[in-house]
C-alpha cells in the first residue's frame, strides 16, 4: 500500500501540473468526451477496415477533423461576407447617409422610428457613437476580447484533435485498465456508476447532435427557400444550440418578422409553423425522450441536466450534464435502496 507521504506528494505534483496546463484542459476534456462517444463506431470501423488501413486512429481523427472544420469554414465565409456587407454599409452611411428601411414606416410609432433612424443611425458615425454609448465605451475592448477568444478556441480545437487521436490509439489499453483502477479506488459499485455515466454521455451526444442537425435542417429549409441570406447558417445554429432556453425563437422570430413585412407572408407563416413544431415538439419532447431512453433517466431530469450542465460548465456541460444526472440517480438509488 502506498504511504500517505507519497500520496500527498503525488497529489501536489499532479495539481501543480494540471494548474500549469489548465489552458489546455478544455481541449483535452472535449477530446475525451468525443473519444468516449465515438469509441464504439471507431471499433466497428477498425474491425471492418483495420487490416487495410495503416493508421486507423489517425485516419479516423482526420475524418472527424474534416467533419468539424467544414462547418467552421462555412461559418467563416459567412462572417467574412457579412463583414464585407457591413463595411460597405458603413462607407455608404459615412458618405451619403442611409435611408430608413421601408419596414419602419409599417411598424407602430413608425414616424418616430423613422425620425430616430434619420437622426441617430442614418450616418455610420452616429451608429458607431450609439454603439459605444450603449457599451459604455467598451466596444473596442469587446472586439479585442472576441479576437482573443477565437485564437483560444483554435488552440483548444487542436488540443482536442490531438487528445482524440491518442485516446483512440490507446483505447484498448484504457478500456482494459480503467475499470480495474476505478474498482481499486472506488469499489466495483463506483466503477459501475462511471459505466452508467459513460453510456449516458454517448446517448446524450447522439441525441443532442443528431436531433440538433435535424432541427437545423427543418428550420433552414423555409428560410433558404424564401431567399434569406445565411438562412442555412441561422437554421443550423438554431438547431444545434436550441437547447439553450429561448435561443431558437430569438434566432428565428426576427426572420419571420422580416419575411412578413417584406410581403412574403406565405414563407413567414410556414417558418412560424416550422418553429412551433421544432421548438415545442422536437426540442422539448423528442430530444429529451431520446436521451432519456439512452440514459435511463426521467426526461424532465434529462432536460434539467442539459440546461444545468450548460449553465455550470459551459458548452461541454451540455453533454456532461445528463451524464452527471444519470450517475447521481444511480448513486441515490443505491443509497436509498434496501441492502
Amino acid at each position: 500500500m502506498m504511504s500517505p507521504r507519497y500520496l500527498l506528494f503525488a497529489s501536489a505534483f499532479l495539481f501543480v501540473t494540471a494548474w500549469m496546463l489548465r489552458a489546455f484542459l478544455p481541449g483535452a476534456l472535449w477530446g475525451g468526451v468525443f473519444a468516449v462517444s465515438l469509441w464504439p463506431l471507431y471499433c466497428r470501423l477498425s474491425e471492418h477496415f483495420g487490416r487495410r488501413l495503416p493508421a486507423p486512429a489517425l485516419l479516423f481523427t482526420l475524418a472527424f477533423a474534416l467533419l468539424i472544420l467544414a462547418p467552421l469554414v462555412y461559418v467563416g465565409f459567412e462572417f467574412a461576407r457579412l463583414y464585407s456587407a457591413g463595411s460597405d454599409y458603413l462607407a455608404q452611411g459615412a458618405s451619403d447617409g442611409l435611408p430608413p428601411p421601408a419596414i419602419l414606416a409599417q411598424l407602430p410609432f413608425g414616424d418616430r422610428m423613422v425620425a430616430f433612424w434619420q437622426d441617430q443611425i442614418g450616418h455610420s458615425a452616429s451608429l458607431i457613437d450609439a454603439a459605444n454609448h450603449l457599451s459604455n465605451g467598451k466596444l473596442t475592448s469587446w472586439l479585442s476580447s472576441a479576437a482573443v477568444q477565437v485564437s483560444s478556441d483554435a488552440v483548444a480545437t487542436v488540443v482536442m484533435l490531438v487528445s482524440l487521436f491518442f485516446m483512440l490509439k490507446n483505447g484498448d489499453y484504457i478500456q482494459t485498465h480503467y475499470h480495474t483502477i476505478l474498482a481499486h479506488w472506488f469499489t466495483d459499485k463506483g466503477a459501475s456508476v462511471v459505466d452508467k455515466g459513460i453510456s449516458a454521455l454517448r446517448g446524450t451526444i447522439n441525441g443532442v447532435v443528431l436531433i440538433g442537425l435535424l432541427e437545423g435542417v427543418l428550420l433552414a429549409v423555409p428560410l433558404v427557400l424564401a431567399g434569406i441570406q445565411s438562412g442555412l447558417l441561422l437554421g443550423l445554429a438554431a438547431g444545434i444550440i436550441g437547447v439553450i432556453p429561448l435561443v431558437m425563437p430569438a434566432l428565428i422570430l426576427p426572420c419571420i418578422a422580416w419575411l412578413y413585412f417584406n410581403g412574403q407572408t406565405l414563407f413567414a407563416v410556414l417558418t412560424a409553423i416550422d418553429l412551433v413544431i421544432v421548438w415545442l415538439v422536437f426540442e422539448n419532447v423528442i430530444k429529451p425522450g431520446i436521451i432519456s431512453n439512452a440514459v435511463k433517466v426521467n426526461p424532465f431530469l434529462v432536460l434539467i441536466g442539459l440546461i444545468g450542465g450548460l449553465q455550470m460548465l459551459g458548452p461541454i456541460g451540455l453533454f456532461l450534464g445528463p451524464a452527471l444526472v444519470a450517475m447521481a440517480t444511480s448513486i441515490a438509488h443505491d443509497l436509498v435502496a434496501p441492502p
